[in-house]
């Protein structure tokens, strides 16, 4: 669908209204693919819509750009399995850190240590999936599982420095985040909206910017959180 709107859309002059819709037009031209200039366009859209999750909802996660990156990891391996991986390579990263705790050696060693771990405790489980068809999904998306891993370990180091209710909702409020901005890379009606209106999205997403930017309310979940108080 996307690609008939392309090669039937209409351009006219080149104007300060429609010099995106060259450009992506141009970018095509020189062999790359459509998907990815959308994307590019889309990806400035999805951390307004995290930042807004954060400072209007109240959603905190594990800072602004990380939900981000798992969005965009999802993207290759479908949101469901690459949430279903992450989670289960959280848990071991967080077993392993357990385990090694009375290890004494330094930060970043130990890390490279846990991460080790991690690693050959996922290649059997890896090779086991493979029996049920899972090759093609791990081997197409091989970069974004490795982001994913180091995400988690990041993650995963993080959160046993807080209790464990702060660290649960953490780790909930992040995989939140990270669905919102795969919902915004992966929805085929914004990239149709992006391909037809890049410039007003370009626009939108500014001014998205600056509103959240300048928020000075309470936050959804604040309400809630005090709502005792609100009620005197």
């Amino acid at each position: 669908m996307l690609e008939e709107i392309f090669f039937n859309q209409q351009l006219g002059s080149l104007g300060i209204t429609n010099f995106l819709r060259y450009a992506i037009h141009w970018g095509v031209s020189q062999g790359y693919s459509l998907e990815f200039l959308l994307l590019l366009l889309l990806l400035p859209l999805a951390l307004g819509v995290v930042s807004l999750g954060r400072y209007l909802i109240g959603l905190q996660g594990l800072g602004l750009f990380t939900p981000v990156m798992m969005g965009v990891a999802f993207l290759s391996t479908g949101l469901v399995p690459g949430l279903i991986f992450f989670l289960l390579t959280f848990l071991l990263e967080i077993l392993v850190i357990f385990l090694l705790r009375r290890l004494k050696i330094h930060f970043m060693a130990k890390m490279a240590l846990v991460l080790l771990l991690v690693c050959l405790i996922l290649l059997p489980l890896l090779l086991f999936l493979g029996r049920f068809n899972y090759t093609a999904l791990f081997n197409s998306a091989l970069i974004p599982i490795l982001i994913l891993i180091l995400v988690g370990e990041n993650l995963a180091e993080i959160q046993l420095r807080k209790t464990p209710r702060r660290a649960v909702r953490a780790v909930l409020e992040t995989l939140v985040l990270s669905s919102l901005a795969f919902w915004v890379l992966s929805s085929l009606v914004l990239q149709r909206i992006v391909l037809l209106y890049p410039e007003a999205v370009v626009i939108l997403t500014i001014a998205l910017d600056i509103w959240v930017g300048q928020f000075v309310g309470l936050r959804l979940l604040e309400y809630h959180r005090f709502r005792k108080v609100l009620k005197k």
